[in-house]
């Protein structure tokens, strides 16, 4: 009887420890699909000429720290509500939470508000395919000081943003390789160029727009693939 109860006792608890570890494994599992990961980069987009670092939840991800109209690479980041914060050479910091979700590649922003603020910003990413023959790109009005907003057109003339205002991203659009863009502030006569040679085929492009006159509007672009 002894021995019987010993080995009852024994598988008894064999049993309840392996259905803890199965039901912690199962948990831990769960919360890790839901988690996830979540691809960002970091732009400093103020034309404060004040370097900055950036920190996700109080670490560090900046291995230099961006000047005006430097981006870093993607890096991924567990997804959910996270701290961004931007921190200036001058010790200048400027925060916000952002929602990530898993998969999904974001770019996000330090600029100047119209209230001369800093403020970030953030635009989801789109990287699936494109036409090998042509460029697919999106365009981000990241200045406040035009009230009447940016145009953009292909050399043709053939105008796909109109107005664009402070903070607003434009949808995706294709174009031809070989083609020039030109952009400006509505109602001005300072019309810019990209050039052709800086959009191939094949790629992705975040074009972002800075400046305080319409002779000093210009265009940032970032290379997503």
């Amino acid at each position: 009887m002894k021995i019987y109860t010993y080995l009852s006792k024994s598988l008894i608890l064999f049993i309840s420890l392996s259905a803890i570890g199965l039901t912690s494994c199962k948990k831990n599992d769960a919360g890790e699909v839901a988690k996830g990961q979540a691809k960002v980069k970091m732009v400093n987009a103020s034309l404060a000429d004040v370097h900055q670092d950036v920190y996700l939840d109080n670490e560090k991800l900046t291995t230099v720290a961006l000047a005006f109209g430097e981006t870093s690479e993607y890096l991924k980041v567990p997804s959910g509500s996270r701290s961004v914060s931007y921190t200036g050479t001058n010790n200048t910091t400027t925060d916000t939470s952002l929602n990530f979700t898993p998969s999904i590649t974001y770019t996000t922003f330090l600029v100047t508000n119209k209230k001369g603020e800093l403020e970030i910003v953030s635009y989801e990413d789109n990287l699936s395919n494109t036409d090998a023959t042509k460029a697919k790109i999106k365009l981000i009005n990241l200045t406040p000081n035009f009230t009447t907003g940016i145009n953009v057109m292909v050399q043709a003339g053939t105008q796909f943003v109109n107005g664009l205002l402070f903070k607003e991203a434009s949808n995706y659009f294709t174009v031809d390789a070989g083609l020039n863009l030109k952009y400006n502030v509505v109602g001005s006569g300072s019309i810019k160029t990209i050039e052709a040679a800086s959009l191939e085929g094949g790629k992705i492009y975040t074009i972002w727009f800075s400046g305080t006159t319409a002779a000093t509007l210009d265009a940032h672009i970032i290379t997503d693939n």
